[in-house]
């Protein structure tokens, strides 16, 4: 089945939770496709965001790890003028496999029937983990698991609140140090993040066809331009994903692809490697 939208028909095919076990009437919890520049899935509790995938990169999205190159199913992404959907495909018809909104502890999961034990059990569950949680260190903060604590600011950007940053209150996230002045000649440019789940892409912009080289100097060109990355991560990379204000909703990801981020040139750190004016 598919997951996503007919953009001719305006129909958005999207999951959306029971009220709880005995009550099949339509709770506040859902999962839907959310068409912005570079479509992607969300979870919700009503309006408030509680997880996104991050952007398809050509290979995979870019927050989800095991979404391709398992053993269960194929996973197929289609992005056109005429829809957006992801569809999965199980690759042993024998296996019975669901997709269920939980309601009780508000997360996705896959589920396998195992006929032996008249069982379901989870194979798959999103979020995953605490870097999963929609915007977990606020604008222009990084989530990195297993480290302590785990939200951290870009470089160039510090506590937006100092004391509630310490106290591990990182809603409000980060903001640029003052260090950054658009268009100064050697100073105004990029540094990589290897590894990320691309921001959300709500305040963005993509081009198919424009290069790498091309994409930077799109950006430098605009001083609300954040940070780009290949819009296709596929071979050598392709395409012009380009971000504009707060960075929102980052993390390290073992699915994730590099992203180039707009900061002053003395602005150097552990996570970065090479400046790019």
């Amino acid at each position: 089945m598919k997951a996503g939208w007919d953009k001719n028909k305006g129909l958005d095919r999207k999951l959306v939770a029971w009220k709880n076990w005995e009550d099949p009437s339509s709770s506040e919890f859902s999962s839907d496709m959310v068409l912005t520049p570079n479509p992607e899935s969300f979870i919700w509790k009503g309006s408030t965001k509680l997880y996104r995938t991050g952007p398809w990169t050509g290979r995979r999205s870019s927050g989800v790890v095991g979404l391709t190159d398992n053993p269960l199913y194929d996973y197929d992404f289609v992005n056109n003028k005429d829809e957006v959907y992801y569809m999965f495909t199980l690759k042993n018809s024998s296996v019975v496999s669901i997709i269920v909104l939980n309601q009780t502890n508000s997360v996705r999961q896959r589920l396998i029937w195992i006929s032996e034990s008249k069982t379901w059990n989870v194979y798959q569950t999103l979020p995953q983990d605490s870097c999963d949680k929609y915007n977990a260190c606020g604008g222009n903060g990084l989530c990195v698991l297993n480290q302590s604590p785990m939200c951290q600011c870009l470089d160039g950007f510090k506590p937006k609140s100092p004391q509630k940053w310490n106290a591990m209150d990182w809603r409000q996230g980060c903001v640029r140090n003052g260090n950054w002045s658009c268009g100064i000649k050697n100073r105004d440019g990029f540094k990589r993040i290897v590894g990320m789940k691309l921001p959300d892409t709500t305040y963005s912009w993509i081009d198919e066809k424009m290069t790498l080289e091309n994409c930077k100097d799109k950006c430098l060109k605009n001083c609300s331009c954040s940070a780009y990355s290949s819009l296709d991560s596929t071979g050598t990379g392709s395409g012009c994903s380009i971000w504009f204000g707060d960075l929102v909703d980052l993390r390290v990801s073992q699915s994730g692809q590099d992203l180039y981020v707009r900061i002053d040139s003395s602005d150097i750190g552990k996570y970065f490697d090479n400046f790019f004016y």
